[in-house]
């Protein structure tokens, strides 16, 4: 039960990944590209690399506290969410709800 705890903490206080990390990636051989820009209250976080010879995109949007919020990867046509801090969080609360009712019983 301690492990939901522990990742509930986390969602909720952590930033996990910031702006600044991602800054770093410029530095790497096959990254061409990282932009960041305003987009209503979050920070956009847009890179772009050659991976295997394709080009990919990243997409990461934080809150104006540096918190990641929404991680996408693009390839082609096809967008891939690898972090989405909300659904994160409810699906940890749920199963949290979820044991600690069991463990009442």
């Amino acid at each position: 039960m301690s492990t939901y705890i522990d990742k509930i903490y986390e969602l909720t206080t952590s930033a996990i990944l910031t702006p600044a990390n991602l800054l770093k990636n410029i530095k790497l051989e096959n990254y061409n590209e990282i932009k960041y820009y305003k987009h209503k209250d979050e920070l956009i976080c847009e890179m772009s690399s050659i991976e295997e010879g394709e080009l990919v995109k990243y997409l990461y949007q934080f809150d104006l506290t540096d918190k990641l919020n929404c991680a996408t990867i693009i390839l082609g046509k096809e967008k891939i969410e690898i972090f989405n801090r909300k659904n994160e969080l409810e699906v940890s609360l749920r199963e949290y709800v979820e044991i600690k009712s069991k463990n009442a019983i």
